[in-house]
């Protein structure tokens, strides 16, 4: 059975009502499509909450619809792929960046050392942000619903959905980061980032800004990753 994208399904298995942020579809053989719901390295567009709620939960990027939320009218461009990583690292209490790991564009990992070519110049091979997370901010964070062993799926992976585009509430951000910075995927350092001031040369490329100033490593971004 073939797979179209004229429109995502975005399962919401994990916990439902929680959209991109609660989809980790298991890799299962005995499964059509070996349990992809979307073709791999499809796009899809979710609308911002001004136009719909069908995508986010309660408390999530817009909750009750108000004009007031934050992300209110902020749509999230993003990815289906698997996640499948080698070294399966512990996973972080907020959406953090994922790199491929081959030449499809299709598949990522949490881990650096996975990456295309080496640790090193795993910020180059930025998929995207991984929303899922293992936080507890209501309609966002999965808690223990997930982990990296939920996630690997024993060594054979998970499907789930990149953010590259729009307004991620309560990400991963390092240690020091302020409000209107510009962000980069760090080397040789798992679900991590570097903050430098916006203008500055980056070393490694663009993939988001900081909204807010991060408490306990968590604050709000403006995802940038292009091309898709």
């Amino acid at each position: 059975m073939a797979l179209t994208n004229e429109f995502a399904v975005i399962s919401s298995n994990l916990k439902a009502g929680y959209g991109i942020y609660g989809t980790a579809d298991p890799y299962d053989t005995t499964k059509p499509n070996n349990g992809a719901r979307n073709p791999l390295g499809s796009i899809a567009f979710i609308p911002a909450p001004s136009e719909s709620s069908q995508y986010y939960g309660s408390g999530n990027l817009g909750g009750t619809l108000t004009g007031s939320s934050n992300g209110y009218g902020s749509g999230l461009w993003c990815k289906y792929v698997l996640y499948k990583s080698a070294t399966n690292p512990a996973m972080v209490a907020g959406a953090a960046p994922v790199v491929y790991i081959d030449e499809t564009f299709t598949t990522v990992s949490g881990s650096d050392t996975d990456s295309l070519g080496s640790a090193t110049i795993a910020p180059s091979f930025c998929a995207g942000w991984l929303p899922l997370n293992t936080g507890s901010v209501s309609g966002i964070g999965v808690g223990s619903l997930i982990s990296a062993t939920i996630l690997n799926n024993g060594g054979n992976g998970s499907y789930v959905w990149l953010i590259l585009a729009g307004f991620i509430p309560s990400a991963y951000l390092s240690t020091g980061a302020t409000a209107g910075l510009q962000l980069s995927m760090a080397a040789s350092a798992n679900w991590s980032v570097v903050a430098t001031a916006v203008g500055t040369p980056a070393v490694n490329k663009v993939i988001g800004y900081t909204m807010t100033a991060p408490s306990s490593n968590i604050g709000d971004v403006y995802a940038c990753i292009l091309p898709f």
